[in-house]
């Protein structure tokens, strides 16, 4: 269960901590989701726009079943300015995709049919 960051040699001081605060934080978060083991790698993007910089962050959860991937597109939409506000798009966009694909917001009974689940009764 491993975090491992491509691109945090661009960020300030300031800005590292915010990021690896929020990720360390959520990580176990999104392991729990999977209810297994998954390492986390995190890439970080910044451009320059005139004098503010934009993030853009791109994550990949490699768990044992299959890895999610979740990016955000270099369009005037894509990234944010604020580092925080960004990383909790992403994190929410990786949990969307995990839920999504496992099914895991769903009741039993839905995931595996109705006549499956009477018969589990019996």
């Amino acid at each position: 269960m491993a975090v491992r960051y491509i691109g945090l040699k661009d960020l300030d001081q300031e800005e590292q901590v915010i990021l690896t605060k929020i990720i360390e934080k959520e990580h176990p978060k999104i392991t729990r989701l999977l209810k297994n083991e998954a390492d986390l790698l995190v890439k970080i993007k910044v451009v320059k726009k005139q004098t503010r910089k934009r993030f853009m962050i791109s994550l990949q959860l490699d768990a044992p079943t299959r890895p999610f991937i979740v990016k955000n597109k270099e369009t005037e939409k894509g990234g944010d300015w604020d580092i925080a506000k960004a990383v909790h798009k992403e994190l929410n966009a990786l949990r969307y995709e995990i839920n999504h694909r496992l099914k895991t917001d769903s009741p039993e009974w839905k995931r595996s049919g109705i006549k499956r689940f009477i018969r589990q009764l019996k």
